[in-house]
């Protein structure tokens, strides 16, 4: 019945493929605008609340970007969140050598073009990246293996609000009134 249901709300509407003048990767300047004037306060929440303490035994620190689709604008800002959580190690005090090793999962649809997002990665890029297709109406991950999702223009993708969402008291609508501050962001 649950995977029923989540078929029945994930259907796909990838951006246009390709690097063609029509493509979502040319034509997608309004969301980088967006996702620079964002950088600040992604960076001031990772300072704020990311618990590196939980962090040491482990040697790596994974990502999760839903939504990421085909063009350069998920690279930047998985770029802004490493920057992010590198200086909140440093601001520790804690040495480069003891900064995890990163682990980035590209989400999107089926459909997305995955094949022109993984022929576009940085070539000096400082994180071992993978493919997640599927919708995030289903799990994509196993328990407690993601550190930081990110997720930027896909929310109005959605064909329908998340139970969890809808839930007060949920974990996931706990933060929402800190996120909501964002709208004021100017593009």
């Amino acid at each position: 019945m649950a995977s029923e249901e989540i078929r029945n709300v994930s259907e796909g509407y990838p951006m246009k493929g390709g690097d063609g003048p029509d493509s979502y990767a040319k034509n997608s300047t309004y969301q980088r605008k967006a996702m620079e004037s964002v950088k600040e306060l992604v960076t001031k929440g990772i300072a704020e609340q990311l618990d590196i303490d939980l962090l040491l035994p482990s040697n790596s620190f994974h990502i999760a970007d839903l939504g990421c689709s085909v063009g350069p604008n998920t690279f930047s800002s998985v770029e802004n969140i490493l920057e992010a959580v590198q200086l909140k190690f440093q601001s520790q005090g804690l040495m480069n050598h003891q900064i995890p090793e990163f682990q980035v999962f590209f989400n999107d649809h089926t459909p997305n073009d995955f094949n022109l997002l993984f022929k576009s990665l940085p070539s000096n890029r400082q994180y071992y990246a993978a493919g997640v297709p599927g919708s995030f109406y289903g799990r994509l991950f196993p328990s407690a293996s993601i550190h930081l999702f990110h997720s930027s223009f896909a929310l109005q993708w959605l064909s329908k609000v998340p139970k969890d969402v809808e839930d007060k008291n949920s974990p996931a609508c706990r933060d929402l009134p800190s996120i909501f501050h964002a709208k004021n962001v100017k593009i």
